[in-house]
C-alpha cells in the first residue's frame, strides 16, 4: 500500500523541469507527512495541463456519502481498470501526483519503523486517479508488487512512472504499471515522529537510533 507522502517541493527553490511554467494553486504548502483525506499536489490534463489539490481518498460520482474514501486511497494495477470504484477514472480522469518521496513501515514486533523512499534524489510522479463528487474532487495512488529494495520493508509499494510516460498516462493510454527500477530509488530508514499524521515537518526526515540496512 502507500498511505503517507513526502510532498515538500517549494516554490522558493528550483521548481522541476516537469512542473515549469505552471502554476501552483495558492493553497499549497509543502508539507513532508502527508496522510489520507489531506490535499495532495497533482498534474493532470493533456493539451492544457494544470496543477491542482486532490483530497486523498477517491470517492466515485455515484457513491452516497463520503465514507468509501476511507477504502480507496488505493487502487491495485491489477484490478484498477475493472474495479468499480475506479474503471471510470481509469478511461478519462488520470492524474500524476506529485512526490519527493514516500513512506512505508516495517513491522517488528509491536514496533511499527518507517523507510522513506524517493527517486533520482528529486520530486517524481506517481499513477493516480481522480474523481469529482459533487463539488469536492478526490484521488487514488495506484499501487503494485514491489521490487527488490521496497520487499525489504512492505510486499507493495506505489506505482512510480517513468518521465518518459507522463504524456501517455494522462492521456489516457496504457503504461506498464510495474515495479520501479530498484537501482534509481534509495531508502533510509526515519525518525518514528513520522508515525503520527500530525507531526509534517523536517523532522519527519530525521535519522533514527537504529536501522533495518545497518
Amino acid at each position: 500500500m502507500c498511505g503517507r507522502i513526502n510532498q515538500k517541493t517549494n516554490l522558493r527553490l528550483e521548481v522541476p523541469d516537469f512542473l515549469q511554467g505552471l502554476e501552483f494553486p495558492a493553497e499549497y504548502v509543502p508539507r513532508y507527512n502527508l496522510a489520507p483525506s489531506q490535499p495532495l499536489l497533482a498534474l493532470r490534463g493533456t493539451d492544457q495541463r494544470e496543477l491542482v489539490l486532490l483530497r486523498w481518498g477517491l470517492i466515485p460520482a455515484w457513491a452516497k456519502d463520503e465514507k468509501i474514501a476511507y477504502s480507496t486511497i488505493n487502487a491495485r494495477a491489477d484490478t484498477v481498470a475493472t474495479k468499480p470504484a475506479f474503471r471510470a477514472a481509469y478511461k478519462s480522469r488520470r492524474c500524476l501526483v506529485v512526490a519527493d518521496g514516500y513512506y512505508e513501515w516495517l513491522r517488528q514486533g509491536k514496533s511499527k519503523l518507517p523507510y522513506l523512499y524517493n527517486v533520482d534524489d528529486r520530486p517524481f510522479c506517481l499513477a493516480g486517479l481522480w474523481e469529482r463528487w459533487h463539488e469536492l474532487e478526490t484521488c487514488t495512488v495506484i499501487t503494485t508488487e514491489a521490487n527488490d529494495l521496497a520487499a525489504a520493508v512492505h510486499d507493495r509499494m506505489p506505482v512510480i512512472v517513468d518521465p518518459a510516460d507522463y504524456s501517455a498516462w494522462l492521456a489516457g493510454e496504457p503504461i506498464p504499471l510495474v515495479p520501479f527500477p530498484s537501482d534509481r530509488m534509495k531508502v533510509r530508514p526515519v525518525s518514528l515522529v513520522v508515525n503520527n499524521a500530525r507531526n509534517e515537518g523536517p523532522q519527519c526526515e530525521a535519522p533514527p537510533a537504529t536501522t533495518l540496512f545497518e
